[in-house]
């Protein structure tokens, strides 16, 4: 009965270093399962690609010129090029301001956008939220978003447009015209417009 009491004896720090070892690894695998979720949204944010602009500018200028002559000034806050991914393209994040120049170097319109994109392959400007465009008669033109093609020097959308001129107020549903918005059509149109009696 003593040798099986001292044998039993001998046992317990036996038992107690495994339960020393098993103790701790139990609750790292409690601890470990009970985040597990949150773990796997880190690894997730840690594997998702950001796209940093390969160029980052700020009080940015760009020059557009024909021939020797300035024919487009842009001013942006801040501009993001990314020219390292599939399709090249240029933001303005903070929005910008398009001058047009005639051939005598005076704006003959203006196009600000609280943001835009440039598609570089495509030479397409998508100006987006409170756009405003006003050419040198002082018709003034708003909408919420507006295309410039500048290949083929055209300003168009397919949104709702209000255009307010001297003679009144029109509305509409699409609107393309010139680059320097001198020669405009109005689509789906309703408003006031004054009419002068003879």
């Amino acid at each position: 009965m003593k040798r099986q009491r001292l044998e039993h004896l001998n046992n317990i720090p036996s038992f107690i270093r495994l339960l020393a070892v098993i103790i701790p690894l139990l609750g790292g695998i409690i601890i470990l399962s009970g985040g597990c979720d949150n773990s796997i949204e880190k690894i997730k944010l840690l594997n998702q690609e950001v796209d940093f602009p390969d160029q980052s500018m700020t009080d940015a200028e760009i020059i557009h010129s024909k021939h020797g002559m300035v024919k487009v000034r842009v001013t942006a806050p801040k501009i993001n090029r990314y020219q390292s991914v599939e399709e090249p393209h240029t933001v303005f994040p903070q929005g910008l301001t398009v001058l047009f120049y005639d051939s005598t170097m005076s704006v003959e319109s203006k196009i600000s956008a609280n943001y835009a994109i440039y598609h570089e392959p495509d030479e397409l400007w998508e100006a987006k939220n409170d756009v405003v465009a006003i050419n040198n008669e002082g018709d003034t033109l708003n909408t919420e978003y507006l295309v410039w093609r500048q290949d083929k020097e055209i300003i168009y959308t397919d949104r709702y447009v209000r255009i307010t001129t001297k003679d009144g107020i029109i509305h509409g549903k699409g609107f393309e015209a010139n680059q320097d918005f001198t020669d405009y059509e109005i689509k789906e149109t309703s408003g006031t417009i004054e009419v002068e009696d003879e």
